[in-house]
């Protein structure tokens, strides 16, 4: 009885300690042997203690892989998606590197990369940016993102961003329609497609493509195979694009 006690406390010990002593000591055993088992793992553990770290850094590490395999899967669907992709887009349409960009207006990070990247994409002149608005910081980050869609529908999505990135403070939709009006807009059509299933149905598709890469914040960026979280500066930027160009 004692080996046949040890062999499952051994086996429990083994795949994670102590959450399933249930299903292994209900093979025939009684209440008290039961009990013996669980004493047996308890002491056990407590002798080895070090079994239970290394069971949960080989569960983390084993979620991670999972976490990290899933992510790259999205990211090249993410990636077949912006060869045809209803997002605003500039830089080179037809460029051989895509970056892919999440961002919002009312982020101070995001307003730091903008020199940069618009810097490199113009020197480049082969790179694709294909934005998408997540707008995570309020009320007034929605209807500035719900502008700049709107902005598209007029062709002037990449000069109404423009603008937005280059305000310093936090925008007010007072300062959302100035810079609408700033860079000739016509704001009642602006209003109505705001409004619209089109822009809704946008930044719907943007979230879900932040959940399943698991951003949750700005800005963020996908170039090649990559993710990159935060704010980067151009060398940095420059370097992720010649990575993913070699890699093609």
């Amino acid at each position: 009885m004692n080996t046949h006690k040890l062999i499952a406390a051994m086996g429990l010990v083994s795949v994670m300690g102590l959450s399933n002593v249930s299903l292994a000591a209900d093979e025939g055993l009684s209440a008290a042997q039961k009990a013996e088992v669980k004493a047996l793992i308890g002491s056990y553990l407590k002798e080895n203690p070090e079994v239970v770290i290394e069971a949960i850094q080989a569960w983390r590490s084993k979620q991670e892989a999972a976490e990290s395999a899933m992510i790259s899967e999205s990211i090249k669907e993410l990636m077949a998606e912006a060869k045809n992709t209803a997002s605003p887009v500039w830089g080179n349409p037809k460029g051989d590197v895509t970056v892919v960009e999440f961002f919002d207006y009312n982020c101070p990070y995001c307003k730091s990369v903008f020199p940069s990247m618009h810097k490199l994409v113009k020197e480049d002149g082969n790179i694709k940016v294909v934005m998408k608005e997540f707008p995570v910081l309020g009320e007034n980050s929605v209807y500035a993102a719900k502008a700049a869609l709107a902005a598209q529908k007029q062709g002037k999505y990449e000069q109404f961003h423009s603008r937005m990135m280059s305000k310093d403070s936090r925008l007010s939709r007072d300062g959302v329609i100035a810079a609408a009006k700033q860079v000739g807009l016509d704001v009642d059509r602006l209003k109505k497609d705001m409004e619209s299933s089109e822009v809704q149905e946008e930044l719907d598709r943007s979230s879900i493509w932040a959940q399943r890469l698991g951003i949750g914040g700005t800005p963020a960026f996908v170039i090649g195979e990559e993710l990159i979280p935060g704010a980067i500066d151009g060398g940095q930027m420059k370097r992720y694009v010649e990575k993913a160009r070699a890699a093609k």
